[in-house]
Order: C-alpha cells, then sequence, then structure tokens
C-alpha cells in the first residue's frame, strides 16, 4: 500500500475490508506443521477446521454463527481467560 508516497503495511480502514483478508484466519491454514502439538491428533484438527471454516465465511455484517465448546474446551478457555485476568492490569493498554 501507498500513501503519501511512503509504503506502509495494510491496514483495514473500515471493519469490512477485514473481509478481505479472512482467509488468512490461519498462518498455516486448516493445515498444520508436523511440529505443531496437534498435528498427530485427528479429532483436534478437525475441530480446527470446521472452527476455520466457520471463521473464513463469516462476514461483517452477518449475524455471528454460534458455537457449541466441548467441556474441555470450555474448562480450558476458563483456565485461560482466569490467567488472563490477572495479566490485563499490568499489561494491557489502557
Amino acid at each position: 500500500l501507498v500513501l503519501d508516497e511512503k509504503e506502509v503495511h495494510w491496514f483495514p480502514r473500515h471493519i469490512s475490508e477485514l473481509d478481505l483478508i479472512a482467509n488468512r484466519t490461519l498462518d498455516a491454514g486448516i493445515d498444520l506443521e508436523a511440529d505443531h502439538p496437534g498435528f498427530h491428533d485427528q479429532a483436534y484438527r478437525q475441530r480446527r477446521a470446521k472452527l476455520a471454516e466457520s471463521a473464513q465465511k463469516h462476514r461483517v455484517h452477518d449475524e455471528i454463527p454460534t458455537t457449541e465448546y466441548t467441556a474441555d474446551e470450555t474448562e480450558t478457555w476458563g483456565i485461560v481467560w482466569d490467567t488472563m485476568e490477572s495479566l490485563w492490569q499490568k499489561y494491557a493498554c489502557k
């Protein structure tokens, strides 16, 4: 992107422009590198592919789809939340 004769990194100017890059939501797409912890876990790979497909199909003005999470996923994200909550005050931008 060239802006005022300077080359700059692309950045969306409107939320709808995020639809243009939806296909880049995952660095390796739905495929995993061989050194990824979930590489040999077929259930994980199928779940990842399903979530990626949902993300890639979504457009800004669409209703946000509901994602059903497993008990393990809910527990994992609960742990992440609890850990992050204590770090926001120290590290998050205000």
